[in-house]
């Protein structure tokens, strides 16, 4: 660690950090020098954010001692489109991919994973710089808490990295959403009032963070998914698109410094390709300087801030010493997500009304470019007497396990009513109405997709 003092601004006090993180050897909901060292709450920011909102443009070049400079250009450029574009997938892990030949490796998929890194982004995984051996390495990313050891158990389904983990006094570095700890889900909202990294903020009944891992994506009834921060890769995989902790993490780091969607300190990330060239904040070699891929960035903090980190600079290294396969197909036309919104007496927004005034739940769907895409649609209504759920006869039943309101395709929906009347007959207190539709029709409730309203009832 260096520490200096920049006399441009003494204002600013800067922490320079040095750190070697591989995908092949080697923290999407655990951010960049989380830990011991600096605290288990550090939020790592690309760089060239310094606390104010806006566009944040950072440059990726190719070195030009580089081998390889032509065939990295087309799976590069596709690798920054997909960070760019921030969209979330399921079914990700394809194994065997029938482009990639046997034995060799992904570059796109690799890179793709390096830019994170270079972003602030960490594996939500303990990966190989805990020191464990195989699976071990899949449980969620802490540091070994009071005991010294990482504390391991499985927990009764026997899939590490699941939220019935058991971790002892493992400290937990990994933000979560509250409302459900699964981190396949989007929801709109991202920012420090819907994501912890408090296990007392954990739903009821589980008992550590859910990581990206495959395995646990199979336990949330989805195919085979898996963040692409998440360490480690194989022969012929190709993991080329961003899952919902990938999309998330960033997202939580672009709410801010006062970590709240919306503000006037929130940024947009977007990477710029600018050719062959030194001169950019990430550069790409095959330099040999790493036993497979690794990213090592310099980070400082922003002002007196000592929870908020800005990248200074990133270097991806690879080594040429593996077979590597080059995708020459650019990334097809940008995919759109689905387009959901809730609105309470035609506003998308909280409302307060008093007991007997009139209220109007509406709900629209612009599937965009996902039309015609089977999936599940989900209306869950958290109320002071419970949580209902509309049903397929599109009636609201109490129910503490999820009910589906219709499977099928994505369609356009300008308006659908959900609950036109006064509210002389609703309790008093604060509703939840969430509408949720997934990227799959499998009757399971992962709402992919999901957008929420609240109103107040007063007596």
């Amino acid at each position: 660690m260096q520490s200096e003092f920049n006399h441009c601004n003494f204002h600013r006090f800067t922490l320079v950090i040095a750190t070697w993180l591989s995908i092949g050897s080697t923290d999407a909901g655990v951010f960049e020098f989380a830990g011991d060292k600096y605290g288990a709450q550090i939020i790592t920011h690309p760089t060239g954010y310094y606390g104010k909102g806006g566009t944040l443009t950072v440059t990726v070049g190719i070195s030009p001692t580089s081998p390889f400079i032509s065939e990295m250009a087309t799976p590069l450029q596709n690798a920054i489109k997909t960070w760019n574009e921030l969209i979330p997938t399921t079914g990700n892990v394809v194994v065997p991919a029938g482009d990639i030949p046997d034995d060799h490796y992904d570059f796109e998929s690799v890179v793709l994973h390096e830019l994170g890194h270079c972003l602030g982004l960490s594996h939500p995984n303990l990966a190989s710089e805990s020191g464990l051996s195989e699976g071990d390495k899949d449980y969620t990313a802490t540091t070994k808490g009071a005991n010294n050891q990482f504390d391991l158990n499985s927990g009764p389904d026997g899939i590490i990295g699941s939220r019935d983990d058991i971790r002892g006094d493992d400290v937990n570095l990994h933000w979560f959403y509250k409302d459900s700890n699964n981190p396949f889900i989007l929801p709109a909202i991202i920012d420090k009032t819907t994501y912890s990294q408090n296990l007392a903020d954990l739903p009821a009944n589980d008992q550590y963070v859910a990581n990206g891992d495959r395995d646990v994506s199979v336990l949330f009834g989805l195919p085979k998914t898996e963040a692409v921060m998440q360490q480690g890769i194989q022969e012929r995989e190709a993991r080329r698109t961003l899952t919902a902790d990938d999309v998330a993490t960033l997202r939580l780091a672009m709410s801010g410094l006062d970590m709240l969607q919306d503000t006037k300190d929130d940024y947009k990330v977007q990477l710029q390709y600018v050719g062959v060239t030194d001169n950019a904040n990430i550069v790409i070699a095959f330099d040999d300087q790493t036993a497979f891929a690794a990213c090592a960035i310099s980070g400082q903090y922003i002002g007196f801030n000592t929870t908020h980190l800005e990248v200074v600079s990133g270097q991806i290294s690879l080594n040429t010493g593996f077979p590597w396969h080059f995708n020459q197909q650019p990334t097809p036309a940008t995919m759109q997500l689905p387009a959901l919104a809730v609105y309470a007496n035609h506003q998308p927004k909280s409302i307060v009304l008093t007991q007997g005034e009139h209220l109007t739940l509406t709900l629209s769907l612009d599937p965009t470019t996902s039309g015609g895409n089977l999936a599940d649609y989900w209306v869950k209504a958290e109320t002071p007497v419970g949580t209902f759920w509309l049903n397929d006869q599109f009636q609201f039943e109490a129910s503490d396990n999820p009910l589906r309101a219709y499977g099928g395709p994505l369609v356009n929906i300008d308006s659908f009513t959900l609950f036109d009347a006064s509210t002389a007959n609703l309790p008093p207190g604060t509703y939840t109405i969430r509408f949720a539709v997934d990227s799959n029709i499998n009757a399971i409730y992962d709402g992919t997709y999901e957008q929420l309203i609240t109103f107040t009832i007063n007596p």
